[in-house]
């Protein structure tokens, strides 16, 4: 049996590895490469809006010595404008174009700027098609996470792969480079000498010896799919195959291509889960949505996953990466965001798929954990889920704690909102809806689909948790009175803290009162900065206990019998920096719960102090301060706070 062992390897300082969850395997790999390898002028963004794509055909020849690809890519589409006399695909210039071909016909074309520009010949006019053949070959470029890598297996043997979201497709073959434009169906065909295994999307065709010491492998598509999710995967694969059950006598493979030197029973175990995932969340979401395809893995040499449509790309095995990959199969593959501004679709969803699988697997406990972790991070996240700068990877797009977190924990929201039943009514009739399944959709689509599910106008839901920033931090007074016999009055006073968008935050409440015998729980609209609220409790309150099923993402400061909150003291407080990671400065925000001599230090790993930061007297409230790193080298550091007994730490990230 031979030994394998994944390092998810996302930040390495001083030697040290630093283990991550699956959601950072699969979102902090993609950050650091696309920091290493993007360059801005290659971003040409949305496309040609003067057609439609209805098919690519993607006809290859990939050698590895020398480092070539060469072949014909067909783009079948269909005219959306009147007068149109050119179009173009979106290419890299470090790609040679042979020749074009119009319909058959060769045509003229010129290459500039990542853009192959294609003449038409006549005028097309709107529901004219147009079939266009690209003849081109070279060495692909690698931007993005590592568009197209010619690299080498854990056993030192060649290994060709693509991972071109978001802006890669075109680093590699001639396409229109969105996510808005989905083709209704592809083929790919790709030619490799004999002893490597080409792996694509779709389901396997043929296999055409050719010899010459290649052969030709013909993956069929027949599902749409977006440009970034057409994938290879080439080396010399093991093939394992197991199968989906979908009803007595229908069953589906999941056919897994694993590094040979990397095959065991710990991998063995790991992909032996995916039927059972599929079965989780066909209950969850729907139907596994290729399911006349295949599902399945090809092992690539990056530091994660990438949800590439039927055969997810993995760079290690853990329960966690593979559920958050397969989800992406209903959303992000079926469904896909129109553009990258809703990416939250993409990764808020697959993250809270890993939850919809703890909680099959561990019940509601491991459900709950699961939950306040992702809490915690999506807390440090600044700006709005709404990607308000889709140039901008790192802090934009594949926004850790924005993206992911905190797009999951708003999922986890609105279950809180509509109850576990209308929850997941809203996430099947998503998948389902004939209008965007194997289509594209924004948030308002998602929003539209949730409130004719559930009934509800949930417009202020989306603005302030989509649209808005940062979370409620409530306050909470309550006192009691008896009315008469058993029965008491439950005063409530609620007070957010000022924000800037939204102003507060409405949501329900809920309120366990917890009485001399057993307890109740009530539920409050909460839809002002300081709102008073009285309810009618059959037995005498001992306790409140406020949000006590996690429900919200939040703080919630002390809270207080019989005092009128505007005399409460503020509690201390040390928040996360953000950003973090961060490269060269960083915000830190603090709290004094009241005045005296505060200092605010910066050391590293080994306990150094390399910074102080703060070393004076401060008044009680909210503080910050910004660290700039310019003079210090990558690393882990820890800032530490101190003001009179209270004492606290936090960890930070400097990459460089």
């Amino acid at each position: 049996m031979r030994i394998f062992t994944v390092l998810l390897t996302l930040y390495i300082f001083n030697s040290s590895i630093f283990a991550q969850d699956a959601i950072e395997s699969c979102q902090r790999s993609k950050i650091h490469q696309y920091n290493s390898l993007m360059k801005a002028n290659q971003i040409n963004y949305p496309g040609d809006s003067n057609y439609d794509v209805t098919y690519y055909k993607l006809d290859l020849v990939i050698t590895y010595i020398p480092q070539n690809i060469s072949g014909a890519v067909t783009v079948n589409a269909d005219i959306k404008s009147n007068n149109v006399s050119s179009v173009f695909l979106d290419l890299t210039n470090l790609l040679i174009v042979d020749s074009v071909k119009l319909n058959n016909d060769t045509t003229s074309f010129s290459h500039a700027n990542d853009q192959l520009a294609i003449h038409l010949k006549s005028v097309r006019n709107i529901g004219d098609k147009i079939s266009l053949v690209v003849f081109y070959h070279g060495v692909p470029g690698s931007s993005g996470f590592g568009s197209f890598t010619f690299g080498t297996t854990l056993g030192g043997q060649p290994t060709i792969y693509t991972l071109s979201e978001p802006y890669g497709a075109k680093d590699w073959w001639p396409c229109k480079d969105t996510p808005a434009d989905k083709a209704d169906s592809a083929d790919v065909w790709i030619t490799v000498a004999t002893n490597y295994i080409p792996v694509s999307n779709g389901t396997l065709i043929s296999v055409n010896a050719n010899g010459n010491g290649t052969h030709t492998y013909k993956w069929k598509v027949r599902y749409p799919i977006a440009q970034y999710l057409l994938s290879l995967a080439i080396t010399d694969y093991d093939e394992y195959v197991n199968y989906y059950n979908y009803s007595p006598t229908d069953s589906m493979p999941i056919t897994n291509y694993v590094y040979p030197e990397s095959w065991d029973a710990t991998v063995k175990n790991y992909l032996d889960l995916t039927p059972r995932m599929i079965k989780v969340f066909a209950e969850h979401f729907g139907e596994y949505p290729f399911i006349k395809e295949k599902y399945g893995h090809a092992q690539f040499g990056w530091g994660g996953g990438m949800e590439h449509q039927t055969i997810t790309s993995l760079g290690g095995y853990s329960s966690g990466l593979i559920a958050h990959e397969l989800a992406h199969q209903w959303y992000g593959d079926a469904i896909t965001c129109k553009d990258w501004h809703h990416i939250w679709l993409n990764e808020g969803f697959a993250t809270y798929g890993e939850g919809v699988w703890i909680e099959a697997q561990q019940g509601k406990q491991g459900y709950n954990n699961f939950i306040a972790g992702e809490m915690s991070n999506a807390k440090t996240a600044t700006g709005t889920i709404w990607v308000q700068d889709t140039t901008d990877i790192w802090g934009g797009i594949f926004n850790r704690a924005r993206s992911y977190s905190k797009g999951c924990v708003v999922l986890h929201m609105l279950r809180g909102i509509v109850g576990d039943s209308t929850f997941f009514n809203i996430l099947r009739s998503y998948s389902s809806d004939p209008s965007l399944k194997y289509g594209v959709a924004t948030t308002e689509n998602f929003q539209a689909v949730a409130e004719n599910v559930s009934g509800m106008n949930l417009n202020y839901f989306f603005l302030e948790w989509i649209y808005g920033e940062n979370y409620p931090k409530y306050s909470v007074v309550w006192s009691t009175q008896n009315i008469s016999d058993n029965l008491y009055n439950l005063s409530l006073k609620i007070t957010q803290n000022v924000n800037e968008n939204p102003a507060f935050f409405s949501m329900p409440i809920q309120i366990k009162v917890n009485l001399l015998v057993g307890d109740t729980l009530v539920t409050v609209f909460n839809n002002a900065q300081v709102q008073n609220f009285n309810v009618t409790i059959n037995g005498e309150p001992i306790s409140i206990t406020f949000d006590p099923n996690n429900l919200i993402l939040k703080d919630v400061l002390p809270i207080v019998l019989g005092t009128d909150v505007n005399n409460v003291v503020n509690n201390f407080s040390l928040e996360q920096n953000y950003p973090n990671p961060f490269n060269p400065s960083t915000t830190i925000k603090y709290s004094l719960g009241k005045a005296g001599i505060t200092t605010l230090k910066i050391y590293d790993v080994l306990g150094k102090e390399v910074a102080t930061l703060v070393n004076e007297e401060l008044q009680a409230g909210p503080h910050k301060v910004t660290f700039d790193a310019s003079n210090l080298p990558s690393g882990v550091y820890v800032y530490k706070i101190q003001s009179g007994e209270y004492i606290n730490s936090r960890k930070m990230i400097l990459l460089k």
